[in-house]
């Protein structure tokens, strides 16, 4: 196998990791960020203490694509949609993260070799 194939399959670990952890982290904070949310759509107080903390990882993890708003009622617990928006964004984490470490290792290949000579 060549260094560059070696080099990819090494990024393909890490970015599997990266997936699997944030789509355990959505599952463990979006049943209560959906709570707070539903409480400030409610009432129009904004959260505060830890609900605002919850509110704010529940905030970054939904990033690229925001999954609060696929969510329903918390009676209803958490829709089809919710959960296929949170894997695509678990999934484009682990993209993102393999991408960032491919361009690394090719902008250290590049450079490296000139230096090297």
């Amino acid at each position: 196998m060549k260094l560059q194939g070696a080099t990819k399959m090494a990024g393909i670990l890490p970015s599997m990791l990266v997936s699997l952890v944030h789509f355990r982290l959505s599952i463990l904070v979006a049943p209560s960020a959906n709570v707070a949310f539903q409480h400030t759509f409610d009432t129009g107080e904004r959260a505060t203490g830890a609900d605002a903390v919850i509110v704010a990882v529940d905030r970054f993890l939904s990033v690229p694509i925001p999954a609060i708003f696929f969510a329903s009622h918390p009676v209803h617990g958490l829709t089809n949609g919710w959960w296929i928006v949170t894997g695509l964004n678990s999934v484009f984490w682990g993209l993102f993260i393999y991408a960032c470490y491919t361009f690394s290792t090719w902008a250290l290949n590049r450079y490296a070799e000139p230096l090297s000579k």
